[in-house]
């Protein structure tokens, strides 16, 4: 049994493995059930995510329509063997794969063709694979769950792609600890002079890039990562694991006890109190694309800089603020990205939410 369509259950049988199959054909059979695990796209306009059922011995395919629309479902197919090397998805049987080019083809029994690709090529720089990662502590070892896209909202999913996309980026460039530190400083400001761009991220082409110390090489990789991102916008589940780390995608981050009651003390929507955990994890994950994984332990970056917190307390308004730093209450700070923090009583951003305080105020500027 296993969740389908918005909570409803579906009950598949595992497949049986013919015992006519030949050993070349188990070895083939055995090739294809771990190549089909992972995020595809295909030819329709679904995002796809293959994973085990909760049953040892069986798949399943998630499809998820990337185009948002309030008619959207994920659909839950099985995928199972029948006969000694025929596979199947649904009513659809395996016409052909190709290892090599990471694509698989689909075909109805009446003709319909679907086919199924990586968003990136196997082997395509940028592309950062775990037994090569520069800090697998910061992985998330744990075998994928299933889970239904469209139970998240679509604003959270993209956050967990934008974030997976950054902590790849920090994977890639790894042990050089000044890169990193620069990449930190680039983000951070990114939203001080961005036009029209990523709230996050500057853009694949964007002139920031050519700032970052690295090989021309490593910079194609970034851009090749960061053009990902709308592909893989689905893919990316922002999530818990117990009371102190937050899995996005494959990678995964520690948080302070603090952090966590920081926010949960500013949760400025009460009528809404479900929602709070997934947000707390959304905006604790986005902060952590600031940290330098080679800085010392617990060291935070400077974005959480502030003045005396007595000397603030002692004023009308917080500039540069953010909910797990402000020394004033809900709807007296700005922050980074209010469009989120709104929840945890952020008015604004700088320089906008000038125009929204009182004259006379007494504001406290953050570095």
């Amino acid at each position: 049994e296993h969740v389908g369509e918005r909570g409803s259950r579906t009950t598949t049988a595992a497949p049986q493995r013919d015992r006519a199959a030949t050993p070349a054909q188990r070895v083939s059979n055995d090739r294809f059930s771990k190549l089909i695990l992972g995020h595809w796209l295909d030819s329709i306009g679904n995002s796809i995510l293959a994973s085990h059922f909760p049953q040892e011995d069986a798949l399943m395919a998630v499809l998820t329509p990337l185009i948002d629309h309030p008619d959207a479902r994920d659909r839950v197919l099985p995928i199972r063997l029948e006969g000694p090397a025929q596979w199947h998805c649904g009513t659809a049987k395996l016409e052909w794969s190709d290892e090599q080019r990471q694509t698989l083809s689909w075909v109805t029994e009446d003709g319909r063709r679907s086919l199924w690709s990586r968003t990136s090529c196997s082997g395509e720089q940028g592309e950062i694979e775990e037994p090569g990662a520069a800090f697998p502590w910061l992985l998330n070892t744990a075998a994928p769950q299933p889970w239904l896209p469209l139970d998240t909202p679509r604003d959270i999913l993209w956050d967990g792609a934008r974030v997976s996309a950054l902590l790849d980026i920090r994977q890639l460039i790894g042990g050089r600890s000044e890169t990193q530190e620069k990449l930190t400083h680039i983000l951070m400001d990114h939203d001080l002079h961005q036009s029209g761009q990523d709230y996050l991220i500057p853009s694949a082409d964007s002139p920031l890039w050519q700032t970052l110390p690295v090989p021309d090489s490593m910079r194609q990789s970034i851009a090749q990562r960061i053009r990902r991102i709308p592909q893989e916008a689905l893919s990316h589940r922002i999530s818990w694991s117990g009371d102190s780390e937050i899995l996005i995608g494959r990678h995964k981050v520690s948080v302070r006890a603090r952090d966590i009651q920081a926010l949960q003390d500013r949760w400025a929507v009460p009528q809404k109190m479900e929602q709070r955990s997934l947000e707390i994890a959304r905006l604790l994950a986005l902060y952590s694309v600031f940290d330098n994984p080679l800085a010392q332990l617990n060291r935070r970056s400077g974005v959480h800089l502030g003045l005396k917190p007595e000397l603030r307390r002692m004023c009308d308004y917080e500039l540069f603020a953010s909910p797990l730093n402000a020394a004033v209450p809900n709807g007296r700070y700005a922050s980074k990205w209010p469009h989120i923090e709104w929840r945890f009583g952020s008015i604004g951003s700088y320089p906008s939410v000038l125009s929204c305080l009182p004259t006379d105020s007494i504001v406290c500027v953050n570095p």
